[in-house]
Formats: C-alpha cells, structure tokens, sequence
C-alpha cells in the first residue's frame, strides 16, 4: 500500500507541473501580442517535442538509478508509425530532428519506390546511417570530390532554380517517386523567403502532375511564425 501510494503522489506531482509549465508558456507568449494563428502554430510546435523531452527525462532518471526502467513497451514519437501516403500529395513533418520523416521516406522506398533526397547532410552519412539507396543531393556551398556512393550530386542552397529541375527531372524519370527535402530552414537562411515559398509551390504542382510524393521536415520552432504557416498551406497534409 506505501509503494502504491508513493506511485500515486508521484503522478499527480508530475501531472501537477505538466500543467503549470504548460500554462506558464502560455501566458509568456500571450503577452508577447502574437496573433492565434500564430499562437497556435507555435503551440504545436512545442507538442512535437514533447516526446523527445520526455525520452530525456526517462534517460536521466534511468541513470539515477542505474538500471533501466520496464514494463511496458516504450512509447513511439506521435506519427512514427508508418503511414500510407497518398500519390500527388505532399507532406510536411513538423519535428526538430527529421527521424519521422526519414522513417517515412526509407519505408516507401523498401515497398518499391524510387526516392531523391536533398538534404544538408552529406551522401554518405545519409547511407550509413539510413541504409537507403536512393538519389542525394546534398545542399552545400563547398566544392567537394563526388561522394563515394552512386547518384549523389552537389548543388549550392542559393541554387533554387537547379534544384527544381533536379525534382523535376526526377519525377518525369519514376512514376510515383518519392521527394524528401532536409533542409528547408537552411534555405530559407540562404535565400528571401518569398523565392523558397515559390521554389516549394513549383515542387508541388509537379507532384501533383507526376502523382509523386513530397516528404518535407520541418521545425517550426527555429522559423518565423508567419512563415511556417504560409509553408503548412502549400502543403496537403500535416502530419
């Protein structure tokens, strides 16, 4: 009975300082006259990273106590789960690492589809740790020697035209291929939003006419709020 009632305590204490954290961030960004949409969007941005938070808080009491803490089976990231992407549609993820997205995109390609990647990380980091065989193009201002992998390309982030035509050849090349951009906040350093915001329209209505797919990651957290929400309307669907 102790045990359960120390259980017990410990719930609602927890449950007791979820709730005034959350409130308090509420209030601070209340007073700082943003707008409900905006509010709002940066509301879910925090959401998506309430699971890596709470996976840092498990690590750090499981080193407290030195052992790991079981039972039940571990909780997935919200959207992990594989989905089933529908042909012409596109994709943004709102998370600040692109695991979700990557799990997506590595999951098409292993039931049959052909995938080009643009990303900030290099070819073949992206091969060792994924494991996927696809297109890359590494978003880079460096003049590199090719990667040591096939189909790997390098084209500077201040290139929007190059790269379009990259998505663009891609698609006309596999019928229902799967797009994946890593790296939109970089773009959008590297260039004015208003060109990136075309760039993303332009890759849409090919996926539309070539029945692709558009997988794109994004951390709402790091971009201006106006501006991730003008992104999360080009898009079909968010997830």
């Amino acid at each position: 009975m102790a045990q359960e009632e120390d259980y017990s305590k410990g719930y609602i204490k927890g449950y007791q300082d979820g709730l005034e954290e959350a409130w308090e961030e509420i209030i601070k960004l209340s007073t700082k006259g943003y707008t409900s949409r905006e509010l709002q969007i940066m509301a879910k941005s925090k959401k998506s990273m309430l699971y890596q938070q709470v996976q840092q808080k498990l690590e750090e009491l499981e080193r407290v106590l030195g052992r790991k803490l079981g039972g039940a089976e571990p909780a997935r990231a919200p959207g992990s789960a594989h989905a089933d992407l529908r042909p012409g549609w596109s994709y943004v993820l709102n998370e600040a690492r692109p695991d979700r997205s990557f799990a997506l995109f590595s999951d098409m390609l292993s039931k049959g589809s052909k995938g080009l990647c643009i990303s900030r990380t290099h070819p073949d980091v992206l091969r060792q740790k994924y494991g996927f065989e696809a297109d890359i193009v590494w978003l880079t201002k460096t003049e590199s020697a090719p990667s040591k992998g096939a189909k790997a390309e390098y084209v500077s982030p201040n290139n929007l035209a190059r790269l379009a035509s990259h998505v663009r050849d891609f698609l006309s090349r596999n019928e229902k291929g799967v797009v994946m951009i890593e790296g939109l906040e970089y773009l959008t350093t590297q260039n004015d939003f208003r060109s990136v915001l075309k760039f993303i329209q332009l890759i849409n209505e090919q996926v539309v006419l070539d029945k692709g797919y558009l997988i794109m990651p994004v951390d709402g957290a790091t971009m201006d709020a106006r501006e991730f929400s003008l992104i999360e309307r080009e898009m079909s669907q968010v997830i």
